[in-house]
């Protein structure tokens, strides 16, 4: 590049005066034709002249089928820095330059009272470069004024960008504009050549491929040119029939060839048959098209010649085919019928005779349309006699009534045709019965029709899109939905409309869309998502993604979707009425079992009051017992002291189930020691 060291660091001033800088600039440009060359290097040239930390260039390709699609060149950062990101739209910010209104220049992009009011990003999205200062210009076409594209720059430091930096890029812009003219100029004089030399080579290989003889004649009648049919025609070599007068292949009658060119002199063409000679003498018959045509401002002649001397052998293959087309004629399942040139029907074939049971002659002139449906008589008529004056090729669908009495659809196809000389002799056309094609059209239309009612009807959003993965189709839904019109999502794949941003604000690759992971594996996916609203909001969706493959070949995708925010609403309730309820059953379940402590400590505290109270007596029983036969034992009876004996041994047992009643009430106060027990030896 030419321009060196013009700039300093934080957009200091241009140590050169600004029509140099042009001027430098001008001739980087314009040094480039190729279109992807140059735009980088405009991109490049801008970013420098004006101090930029890094600079873009949007703009607007066209592809061989006319659509037109956004391209664009990074300077000062790698590529890769901007790729994730989406293309910028027609906000406040970016719309003056897309618009073209003119060159916008901001100390401070992020003070600007517009900024930040786009969802879904509401400023720069996440990992942006930082841009503070900000200067963009539109690249305007100086003839047709349309906005080619735009050039973008920016710095993380505000007030970098001056007066001196504005009027520069302006310029740049407008020299952008001339040069991407003269470089898609150049690109379409490169295609015009090849298609020149792509038609060139197609008539060069008609012309030598060709069976039949082509001869090109000077204005002098000399030959000038031959395919190498003629020379195999004639006899000669290429080399010997260049140069030989039209007339050496007429010897017998040579004067025919100048009143045949004397014709054609006139602007006519010529068609005929002659009798020729070749260079060994044999004499062959010819039929013979001769026209004109001019040539670097001469006179030419461009001859097709054919041999026929076959005469006889083309007879009999024409007998032949007349017999063949007589067989054809009558036993074709399709009716065939032809007018003179008046109109009248002079011939129909058999099976015309077979489907109305009447002779041949019922159905010359117009008596044939006595068998068409009445409501049909007259509008056929008076259709076929609209086209027969016109010369038009004939269509129309009716109705005939048949020999058994039914009623069948038909259509019947015709179109002029003409005499070897070019007179117009009539009309030959065809009867088909269509009425079993009819009865399905009429059958799909019907399911047609349910398909769109349903289609229309549904509260779920249908998509269709194709292999690239562009919206085709969307019902009224889906619209509602996504509040996107199907015209508006025609540019790029829909993920990058309604799935293009994370909720948490994380761009999201269409590499990771699980919706669109039925189109690159071809098989059925289906789940939950969170899709963007057109207005930046974002919703809860279940979808099914089914790819269409025919034959092994995908030819789209058709996209189910289901906005579940009112059922993630209703969960959420379910979920929060769940933990209430069990909040509310775990505080009455910690109440009941206060409630039993309380329980239980009060009856331990009576149990054990009422084992105190009634061990009292038990140990009086029990000690008068035994002071009583300790004192008057010897004095008492066998029997008496036995009673006694059970008194004290009652006592004991009395005693012994009040503590074991004391000690079961305590159980619910202690830490069980558990301990295993040999069950076995237990029962023993």
């Amino acid at each position: 590049m030419a321009i060196e060291d013009t700039t300093h660091d934080a957009g200091e001033m241009q140590t050169y005066p600004i029509l140099e800088l042009l001027l430098e600039s001008a001739k980087a440009i314009n040094s480039e034709v190729e279109l992807e060359k140059l735009v980088q290097r405009i991109t490049d040239i801008g970013t420098s002249l004006s101090g930029a930390q890094f600079g873009a260039f949007f703009y607007n390709e066209e592809n061989p089928g006319g659509e037109k699609y956004l391209l664009y060149t990074i300077s000062g950062v790698p590529k890769e820095a901007f790729s994730k990101f989406p293309m910028p739209r027609n906000t406040k910010i970016f719309g003056p330059t897309f618009s073209g209104k003119g060159v916008v220049r901001y100390d401070d992009v992020t003070q600007q009272p517009h900024y930040g009011q786009n969802a879904p990003y509401h400023g720069m999205p996440r990992g942006h470069l930082p841009v503070r200062s900000y200067l963009a210009a539109p690249v305007v076409a100086p003839i047709t004024n349309e906005v080619i594209g735009g050039l973008f720059f920016g710095h993380s430091s505000p007030g970098v960008f001056t007066e001196i930096s504005e009027q520069l890029i302006e310029g740049i812009a407008a020299q952008a504009a001339i040069a991407m003219g003269n470089a898609r100029l150049f690109e379409e004089k490169k295609k015009t050549e090849r298609s020149l030399l792509e038609q060139k080579e197609q008539y060069s290989s008609i012309f030598n491929a060709t069976s039949d003889a082509i001869l090109i004649y000077d204005e002098k009648g000399i030959i000038a040119e031959a395919n190498p049919a003629a020379g195999k025609m004639y006899g000669y070599a290429n080399t010997e029939i260049v140069g030989l007068h039209g007339s050496a292949l007429m010897q017998q009658f040579p004067e025919e060839f100048e009143g045949i060119r004397e014709i054609v002199k006139t602007g006519k063409s010529y068609s005929g048959t002659g009798i020729h000679v070749k260079k060994d003498g044999t004499v062959i018959h010819t039929d013979m098209v001769l026209t004109n045509f001019i040539f670097k401002e001469k006179q030419h002649y461009l001859a097709v010649i054919r041999d026929v001397t076959g005469d006889k052998r083309s007879a009999e293959a024409l007998q032949r085919s007349e017999a063949l087309t007589h067989v054809i004629t009558k036993t074709s399942p399709v009716a065939l019928w032809i007018t003179n040139s008046k109109g009248e029907n002079t011939f129909v074939n058999q099976t015309w005779v077979d489907w109305t049971g009447k002779p041949q002659e019922m159905h010359l002139g117009d008596k044939w349309l006595s068998d068409v449906d009445a409501d049909d008589k007259e509008s056929m008529h008076a259709r076929f006699m609209e086209d027969f004056q016109l010369r038009k090729n004939f269509e129309f669908e009716f109705r005939l009534k048949r020999r058994d009495g039914t009623v069948r659809w038909c259509v019947s196809n015709a179109s002029p045709y003409y005499s070897p000389a070019g007179v117009f002799e009539g009309y030959t056309g065809s009867c088909m019965d269509i009425t079993e094609r009819k009865t399905t059209l009429q059958h799909l239309q019907s399911r047609n029709v349910l398909i769109n009612t349903i289609t229309n009807n549904t509260m779920q959003a249908l998509f269709m899109l194709d292999e690239h993965r562009i919206c085709t189709f969307m019902n009224p839904a889906a619209e509602k939905m996504t509040g996107f019109k199907i015209h508006e999502l025609q540019e790029k794949p829909l993920h990058y409309y309604v799935h293009h941003t994370h909720p948490d604000g994380r761009h999201f690759p269409i590499e990771e869309c699980p919706i669109d992971k039925a189109t690159s594996t071809r098989h059925q996916t289906g789940g939950e998502e969170v899709l963007i609203h057109r207005d930046g909001y974002f919703y809860p969706v279940a979808f099914v993604s089914s790819p269409i493959v025919e034959n092994g070949v995908l030819k789209g995708t058709v996209l189910e979707v289901r906005d579940i925010t009112e059922e993630k609403r209703i969960q959420q309730a379910l979920h929060d009425q769940e933990e209430a309820v069990k909040h509310t059953l775990e505080q009455k379940v910690k109440e009941r079992t206060a409630d039993l402590e309380k329980l239980n400590y009060e009856l331990m505290q009576f149990t054990s009051v009422a084992s105190h109270d009634l061990k009292e007596p038990l140990r009086k029983i029990s000690l008068f017992s035994k002071m009583l036969k300790d004192k008057a034992g010897n004095m008492l009876e066998p029997a008496a002291n036995k009673y006694i004996d059970t008194i004290i041994n009652s006592s004991s047992r009395m005693s012994s189930l009040i503590d074991d009643l004391l000690a079961f009430s305590r159980l619910s106060q202690d830490n069980l020691q558990f301990e295993p027990v040999d069950l076995n030896a237990l029962l023993q």
